[in-house]
C-alpha cells in the first residue's frame, strides 16, 4: 500500500536538517542575516568607542598626575613667618661657617659646595635686609623662593646686594628645608617656567643692576672680588686636601709613623687639584687675556691645576705643558695630595715654594677683603670694574661669541656674534667683560673676542 503524499511531505519536513531548511527559506534567511550582521557592527563600533574614551581620559588623568600646572601669581612678599625663620637660620649659618647646620637645612648639597659655604665665611660679617618673595611650588607644601639680601663684608663699608633662588620643600616629618637634588624632571620644568616669569626677572634685573653699579663705580671693590673667588677656590682645595689626608691617615692607623726613623728620606706633601670647564674659553700661553690662544676648552672638559693665582688665572698642564686659563669659569672636581722626595733638585722646591706663597698671599688678601658667600659670590662673576684705559667705539669680533644679557657665563645668550662682525663698545671692564651694542641690543662678551 503506497503512501499518501501528505505523509511523505511530513516525513520530509520532520526529517530535513539545518541546510535544507536554509535552502528552502533562502528568500528570507539572507536579509535576516544581513540585519543581523549590521546590528554586530554597531554594536561593536560603540564598544571600541567606549574604550577608546575610557584610554582617553586614563591618559589624561595620568597626564594631570605628571605635570604641573604653571600658576600666574605675582611674588608674595615675606609672606610665610616659617619659611622667613628658615632662611634667616640659613643665613646665620652660611656667615658662621656651620657646616653641620647648612648641611641639616639645605639637602643635597655636595662636599665641595658646604666647603665654599664654610671658606665663604671667613670673609663675611653678616647678612642684612633679607627679605623673601616666594611663589607657589609644584607640590604641596612648596615654594619657589627668590631672596633678596645684602652682604656686609669685614674691611668694606658698603653692603653688597644679592639674590638667591631656593626651591623650599616640606618632608614627611613637616619640616621646611632647601632642596638642592630634584630628581623629579616635572618639577624641573616647573621652576624653570616659574623663574623666567616677567616679576622674577624684574627682580633679578633690578638686583643685578643695582650690584653693577655699585661695583662699577669702585675699582677697588671690583679687586677685592676678583682675588676673593681666586682664594675661594684655593681654601676650598686645601680643605678638600686636609679632609682626604685625614681620612687616609686614619685608615692607615699610627702604627706606620712609629716605624719610620730619620734614616727615611724627608718628605713633603704637594697638593694639585682637578678642575672642570663650564663654558668654551681659551686655553692661553700666559696669565694675561693679551696672551697667544693656544686652544679652546669644551664644557665639562677636566684639567690638572698646577696653581691658582691670586689674580684669578689658573695655571693648568696642558698637553705635557703649561698653560693658562681664568679661574673663574672652572669648578673643583677633585683634589690630591701627593708625597715628594724633599731632596728633589732646588728648582723643584723653588717652584713649589712659589706655588704655596702665591696661595697663602691669595688667601690673605682675600680675607681682608672678605667674600660674599652664596648669593653675592656668584653675582660676583657679573661683577663690572670699568677699565679706564680700554677702547671704546666700534671694534670687530675676533671670533664667534654668545652675546649675552648679562656679564655672566650663565646669563640668557641673546644671539651669537659670529667672527668678523663689527659691534659698537660702550665700556670694558676688568673682569674680562665689555657691555657693546649690536642689532640694536645691549649686552655683554667677553672682551679678548674684541680686536681693533
Amino acid at each position: 500500500m503506497k503512501k499518501k503524499k501528505n505523509d511523505i511531505t511530513n516525513w520530509r519536513n520532520e526529517k530535513k536538517d539545518i541546510w535544507a531548511i536554509l535552502g528552502d527559506n533562502k528568500k528570507y534567511l539572507m536579509p535576516a542575516i544581513l540585519l543581523v550582521a549590521v546590528a554586530i557592527t554597531v554594536v561593536v563600533a560603540i564598544s571600541a568607542n567606549k574604550r577608546a574614551a575610557q584610554v582617553a581620559q586614563s591618559t589624561a588623568s595620568t597626564s594631570e598626575v605628571s605635570t604641573y600646572e604653571i600658576p600666574d601669581v605675582t611674588m608674595e612678599e615675606n609672606a610665610y613667618p616659617e619659611v622667613n625663620a628658615l632662611v634667616e637660620k640659613y643665613y646665620k649659618a652660611s656667615a658662621e661657617g656651620d657646616a653641620d647646620t647648612l648641611s641639616q637645612i639645605y639637602r643635597g648639597l655636595d662636599e665641595t659646595e658646604i666647603l665654599k659655604s664654610v671658606a665663604a665665611s671667613e670673609y663675611i660679617e653678616k647678612f642684612d635686609n633679607i627679605t623673601v618673595y616666594t611663589k607657589p611650588g609644584p607640590v604641596e607644601g612648596s615654594y619657589a623662593a627668590y631672596v633678596y639680601n645684602e652682604v656686609k663684608l669685614y674691611d668694606y663699608d658698603g653692603y653688597l646686594p644679592g639674590l638667591e633662588t631656593l626651591y623650599i620643600c616640606t618632608d614627611e616629618n613637616g619640616e621646611l628645608y632647601f632642596n638642592g637634588d630634584i630628581a623629579d624632571a616635572n618639577e624641573i620644568d616647573y621652576l624653570k617656567q616659574i623663574n623666567v616669569q616677567a616679576d622674577v626677572i624684574d627682580l633679578n634685573n633690578k638686583v643685578a643692576s643695582s650690584y653693577n653699579e655699585m661695583v662699577s663705580a669702585d675699582e677697588k671693590l671690583a679687586e677685592i672680588l676678583t682675588k676673593m673667588r681666586a682664594a675661594l677656590q684655593v681654601s676650598v682645595g686645601e680643605a678638600l686636601a686636609t679632609s682626604e689626608g685625614t681620612s687616609t691617615e686614619e685608615e692607615d692607623g699610627s702604627a706606620e709613623a712609629s716605624e719610620e726613623e730619620s734614616t727615611e728620606p724627608e718628605v713633603k706633601t704637594v697638593t694639585t687639584r682637578t678642575i672642570k670647564a663650564t663654558d668654551v674659553i681659551n686655553i692661553r700661553s700666559s696669565d694675561s687675556e693679551t696672551a697667544d690662544v693656544l686652544d679652546k676648552t669644551e664644557k665639562g672638559q677636566e684639567f690638572k691645576e698646577l696653581e691658582a693665582l691670586a689674580n684669578g688665572w689658573s695655571k693648568i698642564e696642558y698637553k705635557g705643558k703649561t698653560a693658562y686659563v681664568k679661574t673663574e669659569f672652572f669648578d673643583v672636581v677633585s683634589t690630591e695630595t701627593v708625597e715628594v722626595d724633599n731632596t728633589e733638585d732646588d728648582s723643584t722646591q723653588d717652584a713649589t715654594a712659589e706655588s704655596s706663597e702665591a696661595a697663602s698671599a691669595s688667601s690673605t688678601e682675600a680675607s681682608s677683603a672678605a667674600s660674599t658667600a652664596s648669593s653675592t659670590a656668584s653675582s660676583a662673576s657679573s661683577s663690572s670694574s670699568k677699565v679706564s684705559s680700554a677702547k671704546t667705539g666700534k671694534m670687530t669680533v675676533s671670533e664667534s661669541v654668545k652675546f649675552r644679557k648679562e656679564a655672566s657665563t650663565e646669563s640668557e645668550a641673546l644671539a651669537t656674534i659670529y667672527a668678523g662682525s663689527t659691534v659698537n663698545v660702550v665700556e670694558q671692564y676688568a673682569n674680562g667683560w665689555a657691555k657693546i651694542e649690536y642689532n640694536k641690543k645691549t649686552g655683554y662678551i667677553k672682551s679678548e673676542f674684541l680686536k681693533e
